[in-house]
């Protein structure tokens, strides 16, 4: 096959495709994309000693903060996260994760390695090092012209 660019949107079509593995609820461990993605940027930011506040959810996600916060009720309510204060700023509220999620993506991250694996050993441990690299490409040369794409 030699697509052409320009038709049938392939940019949209293979990202569609390439979401459906993001979509899957397996890979997933039981929570939606949102809450995996909220406790991976918890999680990172923990092991970075930096705390968690809703506002740098927002920027994460790339969503409005009335969004992270009707996710973060729902992950309350889940026994996902809770909110905190601490004594060294009272004002903010942070985020913290709880056993269960720590649990959930330590789960995530197992399943996602034995499904990487076996998608790799299909394609050949070549063509996955290339994608994975096109990919890195793809990403930062959108990331190069994003600022000029809407200018006019």
């Amino acid at each position: 096959m030699n697509p052409d660019l320009g038709k049938d949107n392939i940019v949209l079509t293979t990202m569609y495709r390439a979401g459906t593995v993001f979509r899957d609820p397996h890979l997933l461990c039981g929570l939606s994309f949102p809450e995996l993605f909220a406790c991976h940027v918890v999680r990172m930011n923990d092991q970075m000693n930096k705390p968690t506040r809703a506002k740098d959810l927002s920027t994460s996600l790339e969503v409005s903060k009335p969004a992270v916060s009707k996710l973060l009720n729902s992950m309350e309510e889940k026994g996902l996260i809770r909110r905190e204060r601490r004594d060294n700023d009272r004002k903010s509220v942070f985020i913290a994760l709880t056993d269960k999620s720590i649990s959930l993506l330590e789960e995530q991250k197992a399943t996602a390695s034995v499904v990487s694996k076996k998608i790799f050993a299909a394609m050949g441990m070549e063509k996955a090092k290339e994608l994975l690299a096109n990919m890195n490409l793809f990403y930062e040369c959108y990331k190069k012209v994003e600022a000029t794409l809407w200018e006019n």
